[in-house]
């Protein structure tokens, strides 16, 4: 025992007395911290479980902060992280509302509009302590100072401000690593690598990166992630949010946020103080968050964005200057979104990258039509006019009109039936469902001035019009308006008499969306029922809670007698098999009803509007399009017909589309 004792003694002593500095020098020269690993987000799925949006896993670069790092070490790191990232041309996370251009210095805040820019500009300014009215060279100038940025000049001065002005707004520390780059290409991870000794502090992380089956589909629906920002990461960070998160940034990204989240772990990183890890531990894992399964039927999605795009590019060749559109497709018996599309569209993966030219296009690609466009509906209205009249017994079944060309009721308002504006011929004497497929104006005139106002904005109301289809999106869909004379004033406008004329026909003061089109034809071709749309089908479980299913909702009803429904369905019928729909569904698998409307919006530009559902004798889906400066509803018919042939391809296709039933 005595000598075990003297041996212990022994090596203590040579362990803390003769070769104690060495250890101590060993030791300074490790460390331990503790990383975020940040959970997967959950998926996204179509209706049949087929992969819209999953993960991958993707690198990340990473500054630590360094206590006895000069201001002049730092610059000049990040000055050689910015070479190799211009080098690969690989996007850094830095970004400022300045850019440089012709050899100075101006602003380019994000924003809609010039006032939303020009908001968003002032308010960046007030966060990091400038005047309002602070020119952006006088921005550059104050920080250059600040940063210890001498001698650098132009677009590298630019990128070193973005950065250090980046870093301390996300709070950089010993606590918080700077992100500086995310999804980084393996070249700009091999050149850090091999030049190590540059890159004193930098580590590379492994993150989940969002990965998307098909790049650029149903881009403003997913909507998109980034960095989390300053005032969301203080309102979130009790949640478990880090500075470096990534979070929704729009559409089902952002409104699926607490769901599509998961749970981060941390893992313990030993490292050299030169920031070279030589070891790691998991302290506690990383949990997914949940898979959700969307409405959207992929393969008719795809069908959609191309029937659109390709359309649009057809008729701008053709002459006509139409450049955007939006159309929708509903389930008619739930609400389900089985498609919707806006052109022009963007992908997602590169709305950094060519953000300018996105916010710059005179067509607005960064606008989701199908949700936010407001158009008048033009003739796809009638149909509700001859509800509202028919169940309010303005007019009945079997009445006839005759249509004398100009509507003479009113002497100082007498506006003509479109036939007779074109060729000087009128449609004779017509019943409703005649009426509808010939589109007669006058027949509408007369049945909206016997209507009255009030009770046509009822009907419209009671469609759906002027209020949101609930959809998930609800934060970015518009309601559109109702023509009533109490709109008009609110608007400080006049309301006349004569103005139920146009009101009528779909002219005046309405104006709907897309969608809100697709659920009116809906209700029609079911007999009445306006039912909330939705694009989320169910989203998964976990341990400690059930998985959510969503549920039919009525959201209004109208009530349509079955002789009335027959006589109104039979009209939009009658478009397709006699008249203006009759070219586009020539030999079409199935039986369609619809409707089609010219949209007049200035002396020379009119949209074309375009409502249809199939089969007509046994109603399935709803679709609704609007072509924006087409020329008349026409214009729309092949994106319509596309995505009805595409949903009855073939009967063994149409049978496989069964709620819960997968696809390989």
């Amino acid at each position: 025992m005595f000598v075990c004792a003297a041996l212990i003694f022994c090596g203590m002593v040579k362990i803390q007395l003769v070769d104690g500095a060495d250890y101590r020098e060993r030791s300074d020269r490790r460390t331990t911290r503790s990383v975020v690993l940040e959970a997967p987000r959950g998926e996204f799925y179509d209706r049949y479980g087929r992969d819209i949006v999953t993960n991958r896993s993707g690198y990340s670069v990473q500054i630590q902060f360094k206590r006895d790092r000069t201001d002049e070490e730092l610059n000049r790191l990040l000055h050689n992280l910015c070479l190799i990232f211009d080098h690969w041309n690989q996007r850094r996370n830095a970004e400022i509302p300045i850019e440089y251009r012709d050899g100075g210095y101006v602003f380019a805040a994000d924003g809609a509009t010039e006032e939303e820019r020009r908001a968003a500009e002032e308010e960046w300014k007030t966060d990091l302590g400038f005047k309002a009215d602070a020119s952006a060279a006088a921005v550059i100038a104050e920080l250059k100072d600040k940063y210890g940025l001498d001698g650098r000049s132009g677009k590298e001065l630019l990128d070193l401000v973005s950065v250090r002005a980046d870093m301390e707004e996300r709070g950089f520390s010993a606590n918080a690593p700077y992100s500086f780059g995310t999804d980084v290409s393996i070249d700009v991870i091999t050149s850090i690598k091999e030049q190590s000794s540059s890159f004193n502090g930098v580590s590379v992380v492994v993150q989940p990166v969002r990965d998307y089956a098909v790049p650029g589909l149903a881009t403003h629906v997913l909507g998109r992630v980034g960095n989390i920002s300053r005032e969301e990461y203080e309102e979130k960070r009790d949640q478990g949010y880090t500075i470096n998160s990534m979070i929704g940034k729009q559409g089902l990204e952002q409104y699926l946020e607490s769901y599509l989240r998961g749970t981060d772990g941390r893992s313990a990183v030993d490292q050299t103080t030169g920031g070279i890890s030589i070891g790691s531990s998991i302290e506690s894992p990383a949990i997914n968050g949940r898979n959700v399964t969307l409405t959207l039927d992929l393969e008719l999605q795809k069908t959609a964005e191309e029937a659109l795009r390709d359309t649009v590019n057809k008729l701008s060749e053709g002459g006509a200057p139409c450049d955007a559109g939006a159309v929708v497709v509903l389930d008619v018996n739930n609400g389900d979104v089985l498609a919707t599309a806006s052109y022009p569209t963007y992908n997602v993966e590169d709305f950094n990258s060519s953000y300018s030219y996105l916010l710059e296009n005179p067509a607005h690609p960064l606008i989701n039509r199908a949700i936010m466009g407001t158009y008048t509906p033009g003739s796809t209205f009638k149909p509700c006019t001859a509800v509202a009249a028919l169940e309010t017994g303005a007019i009945t079944v079997d009445e006839e009109i005759v249509d004398t060309g100009k509507y003479t009721y009113y002497n100082d308002y007498q506006p003509g039936c479109w036939l007779y504006n074109q060729s000087g011929d009128t449609h004779g004497s017509e019943n409703v469902s005649e009426a509808i497929r010939d589109s007669c104006n006058v027949f509408f005139y007369e049945t909206g001035r016997r209507l009255g106002i009030e009770a046509l904005a009822e009907y419209a109301k009671k469609f759906g019009f002027g209020s949101k289809t609930g959809i998930e999106l609800e934060s970015e869909e518009s309601s559109g308006n109702v023509s009533s004379p109490q709109n008009r004033e609110k608007r400080g406008g006049e309301w006349h008499p004569g103005d139920v004329l146009q009101a009528a026909i779909g002219q005046c003061d309405t104006l709907v969306t897309p969608i809100q089109l697709a659920s009116y034809t809906a209700a029609i071709a079911n007999g009445g029922i306006v039912y909330k749309t939705h694009l989320v089908k169910s989203i998964q479980g976990t341990d400690t809670e059930s998985e959510i299913v969503t549920k039919t909702e009525e959201l209004s009803r109208v009530d349509m007698e079955p002789e009335i429904y027959e006589a109104v369905t039979k009209g939009m019928r009658m478009v397709v098999t006699e008249g203006t729909a009759r070219a586009a569904f020539e030999g079409c698998k199935v039986p369609v009803a619809a409707k089609t409307g010219s949209a007049q919006i200035s002396e020379t530009l009119t949209n074309g509007v375009y409502i249809a559902y199939a089969p007509y004798d046994k109603p399935q889906i709803a679709v609704a399009c609007v072509m924006e400066k087409a020329g008349g509803g026409s214009g729309a018919a092949p994106v319509v017909r596309a995505i009805i042939d595409k949903y009855f391809d073939n009967e063994q296709e149409v049978e496989a589309r069964k709620p819960n039933t997968l696809l390989p």
